[in-house]
């Protein structure tokens, strides 16, 4: 691996300018559980890091009529929050399964997202819910649906210079139930499909449906004509069956080491198809 500096600045302005300082060739760092990794992969040689975890603006949970979770947010924070748990069930599970404790203790809800990797577990939960994200840098302040932050397998839509500074999650509606599923080779594995689900119920009928995937596309993929398909409808077997050909027919799934591209498309079309099914209980 590549000598590099390494930089531990307290406040968002002393980063912006380490990162102005060795124009371009640095790197913001997380929790480092990816960073690190594909340094010694030698995918990535930048001469700098800059450490984020110093910086108490971008830590802490805070409640709003919704959900604000500050970027370096511990995954172990969030796995611990019962609040969390009973307010947004999905994220709670996503976390819960997210590679092992080990991991959980340093890694954190912003580095996951900013990596930007397809199979990202806390991804699809997020894009359900319709978190939306603050990225900020030396230019200023602006808002980002997550559906419109991921643009490729470890493409962004941040500036170099920006920071993923906070995520906001709105409140839920009475009648909201969500679920997120996850299948790997072996426990603690990245995920081969990960999928997650919301409804919102009115009486049988389904209002509202949000449905995302996983390690399907390359991004965390919203299936909007799935949602479409659920939408005004009473969710019974011979629906969810219906469902479950849409998705194997939205997602794009790819072959590699891990799995092939038909078990991906099919998994995924199983697996959203049971999500639907937990969050109609969870609403219920």
């Amino acid at each position: 691996m590549k000598k590099f500096d390494y930089h531990m600045p307290g406040s968002l302005k002393e980063a912006y300018d380490l990162m102005e300082k060795h124009q371009g060739k640095a790197r913001y760092m997380a929790g480092g559980t990816d960073v690190i990794v594909r340094m010694k992969m030698r995918a990535m040689e930048p001469d700098a890091l800059v450490s984020l975890r110093h910086i108490d603006e971008l830590t802490g949970v805070r409640w709003n009529g919704g959900l604000r979770l500050g970027s370096m947010t511990l995954f172990r924070d969030i796995e611990r929050d019962a609040r969390i748990a009973r307010a947004y069930p999905a994220l709670a599970q996503a976390v819960r399964v997210l590679a092992n404790p080990q991991v959980r203790n340093v890694a954190t809800i912003g580095g996951n997202l900013a990596n930007a990797a397809p199979s990202a577990d806390c991804a699809p939960p997020l894009l359900v819910i319709e978190a939306a994200l603050t990225l900020e840098g030396p230019g200023g302040t602006r808002e980002v649906p997550l559906e419109d932050f991921f643009k490729g397998p470890g493409e962004t839509c941040m500036e170099p210079t920006e920071v993923l500074k906070t995520i906001s999650i709105p409140g839920t509606k009475q009648g909201t139930g969500t679920a997120f599923l996850k299948t790997g080779r072996v426990s603690q594995d990245i995920a081969l499909i990960n999928a997650a689900a919301l409804v919102v119920l009115d009486g049988a009928v389904c209002t509202t449906c949000r449905l995302a995937a996983g390690a399907v596309a390359p991004v965390p993929l919203r299936l909007k004509k799935s949602e479409q398909a659920v939408e005004g409808q009473e969710i019974t077997p011979d629906l969810l069956e219906h469902v479950k050909g849409i998705v194997e027919e939205e997602v794009s799934p790819i072959t590699d080491v891990r799995s092939t591209a038909e078990y991906r498309r099919v998994m995924s079309g199983v697996l959203v198809k049971r999500a639907i099914a937990q969050a109609v209980k969870e609403a219920g």
